[in-house]
């Protein structure tokens, strides 16, 4: 019977491939795991802007999760999500922008402060009324202080704020210790290099063809680096490609608000549905579950099994219909 273990040549072969492979440079400070058992402060969960005028973004390098759905007009939002005492230090975050219901339902699941520059009115309702999120809104007078508006930018891409002022918001709000056991993703150790691919690539839109996003697979860090439109998307202030150690996507139903003046979207973030996981060069089918508002978001393989996650960076994305999604 033939062995599955492979010979020398074939471990040889593997080697060869990763010392030529391009090394993905090291980032400044590696974001830090959103792990399950370890979280008792709130998270800082932010909105980030991503209209064409807010790239290249501020601090998303550094955010344990990374959220990125539609907001409207085929234009997507980001939601970071940093875990006070444990991220690196974040001195700019940005541009902050404006809240949308999903994303404050996704937040809940999370006991974060939810951090953002108004927003749509059920999404405002839900943020002030909801006890598992403590909100924090800079176009509110509570909340302006924690905030500043950049020149070298114009309104409404031009407002950003820090690690720095969000820990005086937490005073001030009241980011007392949690103790909630579900918070965070189980973690698992990486892959081995010798189990890791030579490659792999991935690509995703959400509405436009034209308006795609890449991810390429780096075996050697074992991290997926971020394509925006073909190119490197980058961190303004390190100059540095955004990378992942997991990438999730899903498939969420998305459908127009009735007579919304803005052209505004709805989205089926709590219930389930199906999806894809990328980690270790290797993608795997998930359903993702979110039971309630309240209730954590939750990935699973077809055993029953939960995912866990590599240590890093997880950067979930949320595509009308997995068809948008293509791999090789």
């Amino acid at each position: 019977m033939q062995s599955s273990f492979p010979g020398r040549a074939a471990i040889l072969v593997i080697a060869l491939i990763l010392l030529v492979a391009p090394v993905a440079a090291a980032p400044s400070h590696a974001p830090a795991a959103f792990e399950r058992g370890t979280i008792t402060q709130r998270p800082y969960v932010v909105m980030i802007d991503n209209h064409p005028n807010a790239y290249p973004q501020t601090g998303l390098d550094k955010a344990a999760v990374v959220f990125e759905a539609l907001a409207e007009m085929g234009i997507t939002r980001f939601m970071a999500v940093y875990i006070p005492g444990v991220s690196p230090d974040v001195p700019s975050i940005g541009p902050v922008r404006s809240a949308r219901l999903y994303f404050v339902r996704w937040a809940m699941g999370m006991n974060g402060l939810y951090i953002h520059a108004g927003g749509a009115p059920d999404a405002l309702k839900r943020a002030r009324e909801a006890q598992e999120i403590i909100d924090v809104d800079a176009l509110a007078r509570s909340g302006g202080a924690y905030f500043t508006r950049i020149r070298t930018r114009k309104a409404p891409h031009n407002l950003y704020t820090s690690m720095a002022r969000l820990d005086q918001a937490a005073a001030r709000f009241g980011n007392t210790g949690i103790n909630n056991p579900e918070l965070g993703f189980l973690i698992k150790a990486d892959a081995p290099p010798e189990q890791r691919p030579a490659a792999q690539e991935l690509g995703y839109y959400f509405i436009y063809r034209q308006d795609s996003v890449g991810w390429t697979y780096d075996p050697v860090s074992n991290v997926y680096l971020r394509l925006r439109r073909g190119k490197p998307a980058v961190d303004a202030a390190t100059g540095e490609q955004l990378r992942a150690s997991n990438v999730v996507v899903i498939e969420v139903q998305e459908r127009p608000i009735p007579g919304d003046s803005k052209g505004r979207i709805q989205q089926d973030v709590v219930g389930s549905g199906p999806g894809v996981l990328f980690q270790d060069g290797i993608a795997r089918e998930i359903t993702w579950r979110k039971e309630t508002e309240a209730a954590p978001l939750r990935f699973y393989f077809a055993d029953g099994s939960e995912a866990a996650m590599n240590p890093g960076q997880v950067w979930i994305a949320a595509v009308p219909q997995l068809a948008n999604l293509t791999v090789r």
